[in-house]
């Protein structure tokens, strides 16, 4: 069984409700503008906490060597920034509580 996301358009309508911010336009603009944030002050600071949400991280992986399992020959893949999420306690906890249900 294949677990599918909600469409773009149902999420935008249900943080219109839950933020009870009636515009569709205003709610996209707050939304994109939330990503903008994030993802500048990431790249200038590598680091940024959201408040009852988590934190994001740019780690950067270091250059290492690989080997390929088929044919054992090794190669050297160079160094990779990705970004980290750890949640907040909060959330740990809410998602610890409903997995128990």
């Amino acid at each position: 069984m294949k677990i599918k996301s909600i469409k773009p358009e149902d999420f935008f309508k249900l943080l219109s409700i839950h933020s009870g911010v009636s515009d569709l336009s205003t709610v996209r603009d707050i939304y994109f503008g939330m990503i903008k944030t994030i993802s500048r002050e990431l790249k200038e600071k590598e680091i940024i906490r959201l408040p009852d949400w988590g934190e994001f991280k740019l780690k950067t992986h270091k250059e290492r060597i690989a080997v390929d399992v088929n044919d054992g020959n090794k190669r050297m893949l160079p160094p990779k920034t990705v970004v980290k999420f750890t949640p907040d306690y909060k959330v740990k906890k809410y998602f610890y509580e409903w997995g128990k249900q």
